[in-house]
């Protein structure tokens, strides 16, 4: 359904002027809020207030709950549907407020990893009963196997955005160009929950200008877990409905998919124990080389843009070609990761 220009951007100003509001209270009151505490395996040398994303959580449930009402979409939606969305946004909160605790009091990880397969498990129901008259995706020959696929690809997108989230800035710039991938993408073939990573990405502006470096607070678990979620769920929703391949939103987080999944199965080969911290993500080491947190914002934000934009004009105008500019980049990246591996070397670390 099509919504009101005014209502959409009343729900965006709202959104962004509510995130920016707790992000004011937030810096005066960085005293009483959790600390991250620099440590081995952190790269930075001094505690820093986290749980940041709060001031995105509230702008953008705010700015989208005035889209709602005011736009008239709660009223075309019906009650069975009503009931499974509601479920969608109950598997988010489990997790937002799981990785709150973690932030604030520690969870253990088997714990936190229950709370992402159950809140997979009902975004995968949900997800399925919004779109069961798709007979190509959810069919009965694939349903299991795509359940399956779903709840470990959002098991991993929740984790890996976290483990990105070490340096300044850099999981808060994924967020926000992959939402707006998303809602461009979205916008352009008629998807009709467009709008909600539009206002997400409005919400998140205000977070940007606190966690760019030098971070002044990080966003913390309850940012990079949810977040993760989020990329997941949007990305499964538009392949249920049609809008896009499977290597939309693989193409589009590509540069958390690659470091995060090839530092796994490097870490895999050398027996290494992969439950444990460590800092040997690329972006981690090309940090430690030299390029500090400000170059490696730099760094990634140019992949970002570049597998996003692609992401983005081979969805609109070549879906067949989508497959591959995801081979292209992702070669593009095997070289960055080989030349980062180079210098590593050089400078001395065998590790």
């Amino acid at each position: 359904m099509s919504i009101d220009t005014e209502i959409l951007i009343c729900g965006m100003l709202i959104a962004f002027l509510m995130s920016a509001a707790l992000g004011a209270a937030l810096t005066k009151a960085v005293a009483f809020l959790p600390h991250a505490q620099p440590n081995a395996r952190s790269l930075h040398d001094k505690p820093v207030p986290r749980v940041a994303a709060l001031m995105l959580w509230v702008g953008w449930l705010i700015g989208a709950g005035w889209v709602l009402v005011f736009g008239g979409v709660l009223s075309a939606v019906s009650l069975k549907n009503g009931m499974f969305l509601a479920l969608l946004f109950c598997g988010w909160a489990l997790v937002a407020a799981v990785s709150f605790w973690d932030d604030c009091r520690g969870v253990s990880a088997h714990w936190r990893l229950l709370a992402q397969v159950a809140a997979a498990l009902m975004a995968a129901i949900s997800l399925w009963a919004l779109t069961s008259e798709n007979p190509v995706v959810f069919s009965t020959a694939f349903r299991w196997g795509c359940g399956v696929i779903f709840v470990l690809s959002t098991i991993w997108m929740c984790n890996l955005f976290n483990f990105m989230d070490g340096s300044d800035g850099l999981a808060a710039a994924m967020a926000l160009v992959g939402l707006a991938a998303y809602a461009g993408v979205g916008y352009a073939t008629g998807l009709s929950w467009w709008w909600l990573p539009l206002v997400g990405g409005t919400a998140l502006a205000p977070l940007l200008a606190v966690n760019l470096p030098p971070a002044r607070m990080f966003i913390g678990d309850v940012g990079a877990v949810p977040l993760g979620f989020l990329a997941a769920l949007f990305g499964w929703w538009g392949i249920a409905e049609q809008v896009w391949g499977l290597w939309f939103p693989v193409l589009v987080f590509l540069p958390f998919v690659m470091d995060a999944t090839v530092t796994l199965l490097r870490r895999l080969w050398r027996l290494e124990k992969i439950w444990e911290g460590h800092k040997a993500h690329y972006y981690q080491r090309l940090l430690q080389m030299g390029a500090g947190h400000r170059g490696t914002l730099a760094a990634y934000a140019v992949l970002m843009a570049g597998c996003a934009g692609t992401a983005v004009f081979c969805a609109v105008n070549a879906p067949e070609m989508g497959g591959m500019a995801l081979l292209a980049w992702a070669l593009v990246h095997l070289g960055f990761f080989a030349v980062i591996d180079y210098y590593w070397s050089k400078s001395g670390n065998s590790s």
